[in-house]
């Protein structure tokens, strides 16, 4: 049985990339035609955040957290040993950063490597170091896998990656929707506090429309470096009834089942699964038209808004309109799972299957 190895920075975090990783690598094993193994550079917790079938092995290459640098060189040695003691035939590296190992690591070995994309290209030209690994890796793995059509057609122009690439959706997470649970008049969003998640923009919007809208609530679900830059602006505008931080939760349904418009902020995103997840749950979306992701997963003006980027105005603009009018609501969400096929685990696991069939025939 072919050996498929997932190649994380660390598995047990709660991240929209650890939860799809978890989820492709779920399925693949619960088909039976491969052995499935995570590997993390490091694991900071005792068990991961999203829980991984029982019969897939788990493998740490270290006991402390290595930034891309230097200290990388120390990782390859390991990593070649790892690769050829357990005999992986396929290694998945979950981060593009991580091909700057994976390719010395393999060099010799019948290890395949495919480089998954996360991110987007815009985003991972605005750094520096992400920039020249990706410059470095995109032609040297034997796969490449994007999130978006947009993406992978950013690459093959743009980089020169002709061949081996597709680009394959995150999966629709398989929740059981309830119909007749009671809606609050919240609103929701769902992710890190971090500044690419646009948590400046949330603030910004939330005073427009918050204080309009006293019966209305926006619970923000996540945690992060800028918590602390939200609860002093909740106290400094009086918004700690209105504004609620939940911290990270694990039932995360439980929010959106009860939400009634979901909102997403981010400056940057691949595919996003908290869209994917309001979609499930049948929420009108109202996000920015960001380079990948949003227009994607919405359409505009039928089941969700598209706002010009970082128009704070127009998002709160947009968001009055929907909390103002019950009926316009009602009709964005019964449109809400238009397309959904094409977000679903079916679909989705065809589609790395028959990326993994190329790669090991």
């Amino acid at each position: 049985m072919d050996k498929i190895c997932f190649f994380s920075g660390d598995i047990t975090r709660n991240g929209g990339t650890e939860r799809v990783s978890a989820i492709i690598a779920n399925a693949l094993a619960r088909q039976g035609n491969y052995q499935i193994l995570f590997l993390s550079l490091v694991e900071q917790a005792r068990e991961p955040f999203f829980s991984l079938e029982d019969g897939i092995e788990r493998h740490v290459l270290g006991d402390r957290w290595i930034s891309p640098g230097p200290g990388y060189l120390r990782v390859i040695p390991r990593l070649r040993r790892f690769l050829k003691q357990n005999d992986i035939n396929v290694i998945i590296d979950i981060d593009i950063v991580l091909d700057i190992l994976s390719i010395p690591a393999a060099k010799g070995l019948p290890t395949r490597i495919i480089s998954w994309e996360h991110f987007n290209y815009k985003y991972e030209m605005t750094s520096l170091y992400r920039r020249y690994i990706l410059r470095y890796c995109v032609k040297r793995t034997d796969y490449f896998v994007t999130l978006t059509e947009v993406d992978m057609r950013a690459y093959m122009e743009k980089l020169g990656r002709r061949e081996a690439i597709s680009f394959i959706y995150n999966p629709v997470p398989e929740f059981t929707c309830a119909e007749d649970v009671e809606k609050e008049k919240w609103l929701i969003s769902v992710g890190h506090l971090v500044s690419v998640k646009g948590i400046d923009h949330l603030a910004e919007v939330a005073a427009l429309v918050l204080k309009r809208h006293p019966d209305w609530k926006w619970m923000v679900v996540g945690d992060g470096e800028e918590r602390e830059f939200l609860e002093k602006f909740i106290e400094r505008n009086q918004l700690e009834d209105q504004l609620i931080l939940t911290g990270s939760v694990k039932d995360v349904s439980s929010y959106l089942r009860k939400s009634q418009i979901y909102v997403m902020t981010s400056r940057s995103e691949g595919l996003p699964m908290c869209l994917l997840e309001a979609k499930m749950f049948r929420l009108p979306s109202v996000s920015f038209d960001i380079y990948t992701g949003p227009n994607e997963i919405i359409e505009d003006s039928v089941n969700g808004y598209l706002v010009d980027a970082f128009d704070c105005k127009a998002m709160a603009q947009k968001l009055e309109r929907l909390m103002e009018n019950d009926v316009l609501r009602k009709q964005f969400s019964e449109h809400a799972q238009d397309n959904l096929e094409n977000f679903q685990l079916k679909s989705i696991l065809n589609k790395w299957n028959m990326v993994l069939d190329k790669v090991l025939h």
